[in-house]
C-alpha cells in the first residue's frame, strides 16, 4: 500500500468484463501456443479466415473484436501516456518480443481460455439464470450507450446487441463454471488468515488540514509567509475543534489551506517520520496542534486507529491468490487436455494491435 507523498491523488480506470488469468495458465498455455508474432499487412480477407479452431469450431476476428477491443484499449491507454512509442517497447528482451506482440498473445489466450470454460460449462448442463439474463441486459445496454462509443466503432467491430449478449453470456458462464470449481477445492481459509500478521497490516485513517510553505514560482517563502500561514491554519483549527464534519469548513473563498482524508499502515513511508510518530500515538477522535512539517503545517484528526480494511483486503488477495494458484493446476492437468485447438498463424500475424477495434 505505497502511496507517493501526500497530499494524495488518485486515477480513474475503466471497468469491463474481462478473465484474470493465473501467471501459471500463461506460462504453460503461451509455450503450447508457440505463436510465430511477426508483425504484418492487414490483407482483404482477414475477416473470412479463421484465427483460432476449439472444440472443432471456427472462431473469426469479428467473433473476438470484444476481446481485441478490451486489450487494445487497454493498452493504447498507456501507449498515449508513453507519447505513442509503448506498441513497440521491447516486451521482452530475449526473445525479441514487443508490447504489440504480447498484447495479440494476451487476446488469443484469453479468448482461448475463456471458449475452453464456457465448453466445459455447457457441458455440464449450465444455464443462465433470470438475474444473469438481467444482468447481461444490463451490460449490453452500458456498453451501447454508456461508455461513449462511437456509431463508426460501434459498426466497425460489430458490436450489435445480440454480439454483445453472446459474449456476455459466454463470460458468464465460464465465470460461474470456474468459480464452482473453485469452491470445490480443499483450501484453509483460517490457515491463510493465520500467516498474516494482523499488526503489520493494522490501518490507520485520517482526516487533515494543511497549508503548504514550500516555495511558489522559485521565490522564497519568506517567515512572514510561514507565520501568516500558521495564523491562517491556527484560526481554521479552533473552528475545527467543534466541527464533526471537515469536509466543510474550509470558506469557499479560500484556495491555501486544503482538507484531505487519508489512511497508512505503520510501516509506510509517505508522511515524514515526524508526522508518523505523532499519529501513531493518537487515539481516535484526538486532534493535533499545529504541527509544522518540512512541507507545510498540518492539523491531524484521528477518524479510526485500528480499521481491519487493508489487513482484511490483504487476506482475502492471498487467498484468491491460492485460488488461482490451485486452478491454474486444474486447468493444465484435467481442463485443457479434454479440449483442441488449433491457430492459423498466418492469419493471426497479419493482425496489428493497436488498429484492429479501435477507430480514429
Amino acid at each position: 500500500m505505497n502511496k507517493s507523498k501526500k497530499t494524495i491523488k488518485g486515477s480513474k480506470k475503466s471497468n469491463k468484463n474481462q478473465f484474470t488469468i493465473s501467471s501459471i495458465v500463461w506460462i504453460v498455455v503461451g509455450s503450447i501456443l508457440g505463436l510465430a508474432l511477426i508483425v504484418g499487412i492487414l490483407i482483404d480477407q482477414l475477416y473470412k479466415s479463421p484465427l483460432v479452431t476449439i472444440d472443432g469450431k471456427k472462431y473469426y476476428l469479428e467473433d473476438m473484436t470484444y476481446q481485441f477491443y478490451n486489450t487494445e484499449s487497454s493498452y493504447n491507454y498507456i501507449n498515449q501516456l508513453y507519447g505513442g512509442s509503448y506498441w513497440d517497447m521491447p516486451y521482452n528482451e530475449s526473445s525479441g518480443m514487443t508490447v504489440r506482440d504480447y498484447s495479440k498473445l494476451e487476446t488469443i489466450n484469453n479468448v482461448i481460455y475463456e471458449e475452453i470454460l464456457y465448453n466445459e460449462a455447457i457441458e455440464n448442463g449450465y444455464t443462465l439464470t433470470e438475474e444473469e439474463i438481467d444482468k447481461i441486459d444490463q451490460n449490453v445496454n452500458s456498453t451501447l450507450n454508456d461508455m461513449g462509443l462511437s456509431e463508426a466503432f460501434i459498426k466497425k467491430n460489430g458490436f450489435t446487441p445480440e454480439y454483445l449478449e453472446k459474449v456476455f453470456t459466454k463470460n458468464t458462464l465460464a465465470s460461474r463454471y470456474k468459480q464452482d470449481v473453485v469452491d470445490s477445492f480443499d483450501i484453509d481459509d483460517e490457515a491463510i488468515k493465520a500467516e498474516i500478521s494482523y499488526d503489520e497490516y493494522r490501518q490507520y485513517d485520517i482526516e487533515y488540514l494543511y497549508i503548504s510553505t514550500e516555495n511558489i514560482n522559485e521565490e522564497d517563502y519568506t517567515e512572514e509567509d510561514k507565520k501568516a500561514a500558521f495564523d491562517k491554519i491556527s484560526d481554521l483549527r479552533q473552528k475545527a475543534l467543534d466541527t464533526e464534519d471537515w469536509s466543510k469548513i474550509i470558506p469557499e473563498d479560500e484556495d491555501e489551506i486544503q482538507y484531505k482524508t487519508s489512511d497508512f499502515l505503520s510501516k509506510d513511508t509517505y508522511f515524514s517520520e515526524n508526522l508518523m510518530n505523532i499519529m501513531l500515538a493518537m487515539e481516535n477522535g484526538d486532534i493535533t496542534e499545529v504541527t509544522e512539517d518540512e512541507d507545510g503545517y498540518y492539523v491531524i484528526r484521528m477518524i479510526d486507529n485500528n480499521s481491519p480494511e487493508t489487513y482484511n483486503k490483504t487476506v482475502e488477495d492471498a487467498i484468491k491468490a491460492k485460488e488461482e494458484e490451485a486452478f491454474a493446476e486444474e486447468y493444465i492437468d484435467i481442463i485443457l487436455p479434454k479440449h483442441a485447438f488449433e491457430l492459423n498463424n498466418k492469419a493471426i500475424n497479419n493482425l496489428r494491435m493497436g488498429r484492429i477495434t479501435l477507430v480514429d
